[in-house]
């Protein structure tokens, strides 16, 4: 399976549960709106650091609403309150991460693993450490799909902004569900290769 592939089912899969994928993406959307006004206001970067906590918490459930809908279940709402604190405060650091000079490179491993870490944390139940490590082992195994993950996510950013907000409500759903869809499979494969190996 190809990424393409991985993008064009994610979509589908979302489009069959839009009403709810919207709601999902307005919750993502209210969870911004502290570092979107930290951002546009001027705000001192250690405040916009701090926000990005409460769109990182968003994301965990997020990602549980995703994963039901890889999975071809029919998710319900009530997985957006399947939040894990643990991980959205480990990934925040990109935020804090920023206010150095070199925190680009933290940045940008969240941007990569991130992604991974969500769904892995989804898709399995795992919380905390337990989920950057999923996503890091992920990343790690296949990176040209977690190079590809982050390109989407860069693309993203900018047809949210081209399109003055209004794809946001869509975004971080679609992301999600294509990261469960590839975190799913890798799993797979990862659990043939070691059963294989016994």
């Amino acid at each position: 399976m190809d990424n393409s592939t991985f993008a064009r089912a994610g979509a589908t899969a979302l489009w069959h549960e839009l009403p709810r994928a919207l709601a999902a993406g307005a919750v993502t959307l209210v969870a911004a709106a502290p570092l979107t006004a930290a951002l546009l206001s001027g705000a001192p970067r250690w405040l916009a650091a701090a926000t990005v906590l409460p769109v990182m918490l968003a994301l965990t459930g997020v990602a549980s609403f995703a994963a039901a809908v890889a999975r071809g279940d029919e998710p319900s709402l009530a997985a957006l309150r399947r939040v894990d604190p643990v991980l959205a405060l480990l990934l925040s650091v990109a935020g804090f991460a920023l206010l150095t000079s070199w925190g680009v490179v933290p940045a940008a491993a969240v941007l990569i693993v991130g992604p991974y870490a969500l769904a892995y944390g989804a898709v399995r139940g795992k919380r905390g450490l337990t989920a950057v490590r999923g996503g890091v082992i992920l990343a790690a195994y296949r990176p040209t799909w977690a190079l590809t993950l982050t390109g989407l996510t860069v693309i993203a950013a900018f047809a949210v902004a081209a399109s003055a907000g209004v794809l946001a409500l869509v975004v971080a759903p679609l992301l999600l569900t294509i990261a469960c869809r590839q975190t799913t499979t890798l799993l797979a494969e990862i659990d043939t290769v070691q059963a294989g190996a016994r």
